[in-house]
């Protein structure tokens, strides 16, 4: 036998109103047991066939079972398996009617909870065993009915876990999502997705028109979506839109709420089901909109849980809306603020090209003044009988001059304008052009200042520097320029102080002053062309340094107050000479070898006139050609030793010459005469097969001195050979 109750649990179980079915036939052992039940608070239930007992059982709920093994015409097994078919929380116990313990334990079906031998020994052992039965009932109802709880709560945690990574997917999109069309558009989705309704909208609140519009919904026709505006505090989103609070109906027949809004037509839109939820979009209690729910696709009504998770994704919404709102502020603030720059870029290169303008205008009336005056002068002097050689060479000369200093302002312009492109290729010893600077300057710092009674002290501290890469004569240029600025901010005198430093991939220069210093409107124009504070000058010169220093790929910056000196600080690159070396070209002569063969392509009368008597005084012979075309035709039918041709040309230009020219012939060397030439891409002249580039204006040597270089460069000529 089990144990007893109270050996088992240590308190005994209230076995009160708890039903008992007996079945048999066999009046002393159903009277015992009736009696020993009723004893213990159980209300008892007899039936002397099994027939009876299941039909009893069918009616009512029975806790236990006790049934005779042996009855007339019946065996009590089979009945055991019936009443569990019928009633499956029912146990069961088999009276075994004097059957040994091993034939019942045999014969005892597994859904049978225990047997109890008749006739009875002890009636305790009888009330043990109805007493655990009835426990384990109870126990295995209370089981069911947890599991039963475990799976409820399962899916509530399941629903619950659903709805946080809706709510994570949404946070998530904020990022993702830049437009606000496309990520409300999203959060109507995850809504009808997570809820399950066929109609889902979003509105966003006006506050100018104290109007709502529709943004983004589910299951709503396309002209309640253009054509809706619902005013605040009309109809249920309305309403909530104005209070700021949610509302949920659950049946819109009964609820007053409803019933009060439906006058409004527009309000009917959005109420098609005896359900609707609408949650207030609030930003620090600041309404932005509404979300309005409908249509629950199960029937199922609304509850808070739906209110909680609209409640959360109407926070993230909020929070999208507040921050895209914010953006676009933001990009609008940018565009406007771009184009006031933009104006101000404009208006500032408008009036810097104005000034260039008129500084050029008046360089060049100057020049063109001067020449035309003594070329006048020279006609006159040519209708003289005697000419006075020694007067026309002098005004010749002075013609020269003035056309020499008309390059040289060109040569400055195109530095101050950043658009000349040939690149610094020599060794640059950053510390001997420095010094060399001090010493050229010598006489503006030193002798002419001691000659007006004032001392300026200059003094140069040079660092260990690398070889770099430079023009050596644009930076002594740049030094002395900042150094004649530097002696021009001290008039009673003061110290200059030049030092060099290597700072990484940089090499530093630093010229510093003790004079006046300068303002912050001055700083921040002063490397602006034709702005100087200067009674005398142009306002070119630190317009030329930047420009020269941008060119060699370094910057400068200037640091200065009223009063307090300024200084100068240029960075350099620092560059591996062999890197930028510009190859040597050859300077030999072609004595022996006879005149050699010149083709010209200049589409300008005078200059191609110019250069064809420039070449025939060198004793060559010249064949000119006024356009690209015309040039190759010659070239393709006659040979030569150099062609020389203009960059910019109708139809076909000089690089397109050059290609053609080295394409049929690569030993012809080819010279570019332009004054464009500093302008273009060093790297498309050289792909094209340009060995040589002169610039206009020139002198007439160093024009020569590029063709004989350049005929020289060519190994082999084809002069000897029959044309």
């Amino acid at each position: 036998m089990r144990p007893s109750a109270v050996a088992a649990g240590g308190k005994e179980r209230n076995m009160s109103g708890e039903k008992v079915l007996i079945v048999g036939d066999k009046a002393p052992v159903l009277e015992a047991l009736s009696g020993l039940l009723r004893e213990n608070g159980c209300e008892p239930e007899t039936s002397g066939t099994a027939e009876e007992g299941l039909d009893l059982l069918a009616r009512e709920m029975v806790s236990l079972a006790l049934v005779d093994v042996t009855m007339p015409g019946k065996d009590g097994l089979p009945l055991a398996g019936k009443i569990k078919k019928i009633s499956p929380d029912t146990e069961v116990v088999i009276l075994t009617d004097g059957l040994s313990r091993e034939t019942a334990i045999r014969g005892i079906p597994a859904d049978v909870y225990d047997f109890l031998p008749t006739p009875f020994e002890n009636l305790e052992d009888v009330r043990g065993t109805v007493r655990r039965a009835l426990e384990k009932r109870a126990l295995s109802l209370k089981i069911r009915q947890l599991d039963r709880d475990l799976e409820i709560r399962n899916r509530e945690l399941s629903a619950a876990l659903k709805r946080q990574n809706s709510l994570i997917r949404a946070g998530l999109a904020m990022g993702g999502i830049s437009t606000l069309p496309d990520l409300l558009d999203f959060f109507i989705g995850l809504v009808s997705e997570e809820l399950g309704v066929e109609r889902v909208s979003l509105m966003l609140l006006d506050d100018r028109k104290g109007q709502m519009r529709i943004y983004a919904s589910r299951g709503l026709d396309a002209e309640v979506v253009d054509k809706v505006r619902l005013n605040v505090g009309e109809g249920i989103a309305g309403w909530v839109a104005k209070e700021g609070k949610p509302v949920l109906v659950k049946d819109v027949q009964t609820d007053p709420r409803v019933n009060r809004s439906l006058s409004s037509t527009h309000a009917t839109s959005f109420i098609s089901a005896p359900m609707v939820i609408s949650i207030p979009i609030l930003l620090q209690e600041k309404v932005l909109g509404v979300i309005n729910v409908t249509n629950r696709r199960s029937g199922l009504s609304f509850d808070e849980e739906d209110m909680a998770y609209l409640y959360g994704l109407a926070g993230q919404a909020a929070m999208a809306i507040e921050r895209t709102k914010q953006l676009e502020e933001l990009q609008e603030a940018y565009e406007s603020l771009k184009a006031a720059q933009k104006t101000l870029v404009d208006s500032e290169r408008l009036r810097a090209l104005g000034q260039l303008a008129a500084g050029v205008a008046h360089d060049f009336n100057n020049l063109l003044h001067g020449i035309l005056g003594r070329t006048q002068l020279l006609a006159l002097k040519l209708g003289d009988k005697e000419m006075d050689f020694p007067s026309l060479r002098s005004q010749l000369e002075t013609i020269e001059k003035l056309t020499l200093q008309g390059a040289e302002t060109i040569s400055r312009i195109q530095d101050l304008s950043r658009i000349r492109k040939d690149a610094p290729g020599g060794p640059l010893d950053l510390n001997a052009v420095v010094t060399n600077a001090v010493e050229m300057t010598r006489t503006k710092w030193k002798d002419e200042c001691e000659a007006r009674g004032i001392r300026i002290g200059v003094h140069f501290r040079p660092g260990p520097l690398p070889i770099t890469v430079g023009e050596p004569a644009e930076i002594c240029r740049v030094t002395c320029n900042l150094i004649i600025n530097a002696v021009e901010a001290m008039p009673g005198g003061g110290e200059i102080k030049l030092a060099t430093i290597h700072e990484g991939d940089h090499l530093l220069l630093e010229v510093s002053d003790t004079g006046i210093g300068m303002s912050e409107e001055v700083r921040e124009r002063i490397f602006e062309p034709f702005f100087t504070t200067k009674e005398v000058g142009q306002g070119l010169g630190t317009s030329i340094v930047y420009g020269i220093v941008a060119r060699h790929g370094g910057d400068i910056r200037v640091g200065s107050a009223d009063g307090g000196g300024t200084t100068f600080r240029l960075r350099l690159p620092v560059i591996s000479p062999h890197a930028g070396e510009r190859p040597r070209r050859g300077t030999g002569s072609r004595e022996g070898a006879g005149p050699a063969k010149v083709l010209i392509i200049e589409d300008g009368e005078l200059n191609r006139d110019l250069f064809q008597r420039y070449v025939m005084e060198m004793g060559h012979q010249a064949v000119v050609a006024s356009s690209g075309t015309e040039g190759l035709q010659i070239f393709e039918t006659r040979k030569f030793d150099l062609v020389i041709t203009d960059l910019s040309m109708p139809g076909i230009s000089g690089l397109q010459v050059a290609e053609r020219v080295k394409k049929q012939d690569p030993d012809v060397p080819v010279i570019l005469v332009s004054g464009w030439a500093l302008h273009q891409d060093e790297q498309r002249i050289r792909d094209a097969g340009v060995d040589y580039v002169v610039p206009k204006p020139c002198t007439v040597k160093d024009f020569q001195d590029v063709v004989a270089e350049a005929l020289c460069s060519r190994a082999k000529g084809p002069s000897n050979s029959s044309t």
